[in-house]
């Protein structure tokens, strides 16, 4: 008889256990809910750079290593380097899975300092513009404040979803 009063508060014991790390499971789960809430799309781009990522932007899909991240920009190194504008940006795919909160002292740098880098190399650079299936190419003759001029034509950065050119501008 003591046996099974034995076996009983035993079974009793570990149903306690049980519930008891069930109720912890969902402290836990509710504890890593409230920490992923706070935190944001460009810490998990930080977190990414140096890492293998496929970044869709408009209608266009980019590869490679994430190298550099600046104000309102994602640079991607492959065979090519590609600026992507972070607002453009609908999917990232990254093995990657943590988050740096600390911004670096060169993120202040945005596609008007990537440009202005690549015009002073006299680089070759394709700009693919939102809504477009086509791409300018050719040299920037002009970058200012909030537009660059290439081939005679004036683009706004804010419709600028990528730039691709063969050198990374921040390395």
């Amino acid at each position: 008889m003591d046996d099974r009063i034995d076996a009983l508060l035993s079974d009793i014991e570990a149903s306690e256990a049980a519930r008891q790390a069930h109720l912890r499971r969902g402290e836990f789960g509710d504890e890593f809910v409230a920490h992923a809430a706070e935190r944001t799309m460009l810490e998990r781009l930080r977190g990414s750079l140096g890492s293998s990522v496929r970044v869709r932007a408009d209608s266009r899909e980019v590869t490679g290593t994430a190298a550099f991240l600046g104000a309102g920009i994602l640079v991607i190194t492959a065979a090519e380097t590609s600026i992507v504008a972070v607002e453009h940006i609908s999917e990232v795919r990254t093995h990657a899975r943590h988050h740096r909160f600390e911004p670096d002292p060169l993120e202040r740098l945005g596609l008007g300092s990537a440009l202005r880098r690549l015009a002073a190399a006299y680089e070759e650079i394709t700009v693919a513009i939102g809504g477009r299936s086509s791409v300018i190419r050719g040299r920037s003759t002009m970058v200012a404040a909030d537009y660059v001029e290439i081939a005679g034509r004036v683009i706004p950065f804010s419709a600028i979803v990528m730039v691709q050119a063969r050198v990374n501008p921040f390395a």
